[in-house]
């Protein structure tokens, strides 16, 4: 039996691949995939862990805590909609870029199943990821179609990679073909030097 999370193990791997001192976990969640890039980043690099719900924020900063991790990661309340603003603020200075940025679309596993990411915000939240990207940086984007929603997340997401220019960006996609119900996608962009 296939482990249900290979997508997972598969980001995870290019993840590692991608890693550097400043990275964006775009939906900081219960903290997991947030722990797993601070543990890469090093002693000097940073996190910057983003979710619209102070839940999430409080079971990262403990799982941090657990990990001993907490100084590599900087927490951020806010919506994905202002995510221009959110990594103009936080970014420390202009040169800066992101050598990786990810996005775990859906709702917080154990939270409240009614607030989840939505087509529009998360469209709102790509643009402005991909303009700090670095050059050979990465974004990873796990979608979900078993929210209410989400099916159409997945298609907008899915259209926004297909969209990008050959020369802008190498994109893959992990799909789960033969799921039967809730399919999910992996979606991995590099971004291609100018």
């Amino acid at each position: 039996m296939l482990n249900p999370s290979a997508l997972l193990e598969t980001a995870h791997a290019v993840w590692e691949r991608h890693a550097g001192p400043l990275m964006l976990d775009a939906t900081a969640g219960n903290g997991r995939d947030t722990a797993f890039l601070a543990a890469l980043t090093g002693e000097d690099g940073i996190v910057l862990a983003m979710d619209r719900q102070n839940e999430a924020l409080i079971r990262t900063a403990a799982l941090l805590r657990e990990r001993g991790l907490e100084r590599r990661a900087r927490l951020l309340l806010a919506n994905h909609a202002d995510m221009a603003e959110a990594l103009a603020r936080q970014m420390p200075d202009a040169s800066a870029r992101l050598d990786l940025a990810v996005f775990n679309l859906g709702f917080l596993p154990g939270g409240d199943k009614r607030v989840v990411s939505s087509a529009a915000t998360t469209l709102a939240a790509l643009n402005p990821v991909w303009e700090w990207l670095r050059p050979g940086g990465l974004l990873s984007v796990h979608a979900y179609s078993g929210h209410p929603g989400g099916a159409d997340e997945m298609d907008a997401v899915g259209g926004w990679m297909r969209a990008k220019n050959w020369r802008e960006a190498q994109v893959s996609a992990c799909v789960q073909w033969n799921k039967a119900r809730h399919p999910e996608t992996l979606w991995l962009a590099v971004k291609n030097a100018r």
